[in-house]
């Protein structure tokens, strides 16, 4: 069982995404504190990390640029997953080694699993989901 990182810290939403992931086989483990984000992914080692932007303590890019030093995380891939799509937060998350850029207004549950069970199938490449 694949197991994913969320890093939220809304919990509506945390629910609402969670669940679609839960019901295709994910096992997905809550953090809503960015300050904890990275301990957390050092202690549960998860195949996959979504990740907000806007956080307590400590901001999602801040979050993905430690993730990425750290030799026992850098290859954790990271989806950014937030409300913020301005042009500099694309750019600072792709190349700071986030695979995905996805805006969580335009994206149901059903269609993050989908794009989550695509990566896992498949792979990905580095990308903007914003359409």
């Amino acid at each position: 069982m694949k197991k994913i990182l969320f890093v939220e810290d809304d919990s509506s939403l945390y629910k609402m995404y969670s669940t679609e992931l839960e019901l295709r086989g994910y096992q997905v483990v809550w953090e809503s504190n960015g300050a904890n984000a990275f301990s957390k992914a050092q202690a549960e080692y998860p195949d996959l990390i979504l990740l907000d932007i806007m956080l307590p303590e400590m901001d999602g890019l801040t979050i993905l640029q430690n993730l990425k030093s750290y030799d026992a995380t850098k290859d954790i891939p990271v989806f950014v997953l937030t409300n913020f799509g301005d042009d500099e937060n694309i750019k600072r998350a792709l190349e700071g080694g986030a695979e995905d850029f996805i805006l969580k207004y335009r994206i149901v549950p059903s269609e993050l699993a989908q794009k989550v069970d695509n990566f896992f199938n498949v792979g990905s490449s580095k990308g903007v989901s914003i359409n």
